[in-house]
C-alpha cells in the first residue's frame, strides 16, 4: 500500500464503500416514489371532490332516497342500531319536507312537526304514515327501548315510500 504523503494515512480508497442510501440510484427511485404517492393522493383527493359534487347535484328527493339506502348499506337497518336510525330518518324526513316543500321542520319537535305537516300537507295518508313513523321512534330514541327487526325495516320501506310518493311527476 501506498503512504499519502499529504495525509500520512495508506490509500484505500479502492476498498472504500458508498452507503446504498447515498448513491445517486436510490435518490432518484426515493424521488420518483414521492412523486407517486403525491399523484395517487392528488387522484384521490379529486376522486372525492368528483364524488361530492355529484352528491350536491342531485336533487332532493335522490338525495334523501340515497342517505336512506347509506342506512342499509352500513347495516344501521337493525335492532342493535335501531336508536342510531330512528334519529338519522327522523332527521332526513324533517329535512327534506324542508327542503322540498318549504315546511319549517328541523327545529321543531316531532309532535309539532306533525301537527304542522297535518295544518298544511294535502296528502293525508301520508301524514299518517309520518306520524306513526315519528311517534314510534320516539319510544326507541329517548327511552333506549329496543325495536322489533319488523319493525325497523318496515319503517325503513315506509320513509323510502314516503319520498317516493313525494317525486314530482314529469309530464
Amino acid at each position: 500500500m501506498k503512504l499519502n504523503e499529504k495525509t500520512g494515512l495508506y490509500e484505500n480508497y479502492g476498498l472504500w464503500h458508498v452507503p446504498f442510501w447515498q448513491t445517486q440510484k436510490f435518490q432518484l427511485a426515493v424521488e420518483i416514489f414521492a412523486c407517486l404517492v403525491v399523484l395517487c393522493s392528488a387522484f384521490f383527493l379529486i376522486r372525492k371532490y368528483m364524488q361530492y359534487r355529484k352528491r350536491k347535484k342531485l336533487v332532493l328527493w335522490d338525495q334523501a332516497l340515497l342517505e336512506l339506502s347509506y342506512l342499509k348499506r352500513d347495516q344501521k337497518v337493525d335492532v342493535a342500531h335501531g336508536k342510531e336510525f330512528y334519529l338519522t330518518v327522523s332527521v332526513l324526513l324533517k329535512k327534506y319536507f324542508q327542503d322540498r316543500f318549504g315546511y319549517d321542520l328541523v327545529s321543531k319537535t316531532d309532535d309539532e312537526a306533525v301537527q304542522y305537516l297535518q295544518e298544511h300537507y294535502t296528502d293525508l295518508h301520508g301524514v299518517e304514515e309520518i306520524k306513526k313513523l315519528l311517534q314510534g321512534s320516539e319510544i326507541i330514541k329517548f327511552a333506549n327501548a329496543q325495536a322489533a327487526q319488523e319493525q325497523i325495516e318496515h319503517d325503513y320501506l315506509c320513509a323510502t315510500a314516503i319520498i317516493t310518493r313525494t317525486i314530482p311527476v314529469r309530464k
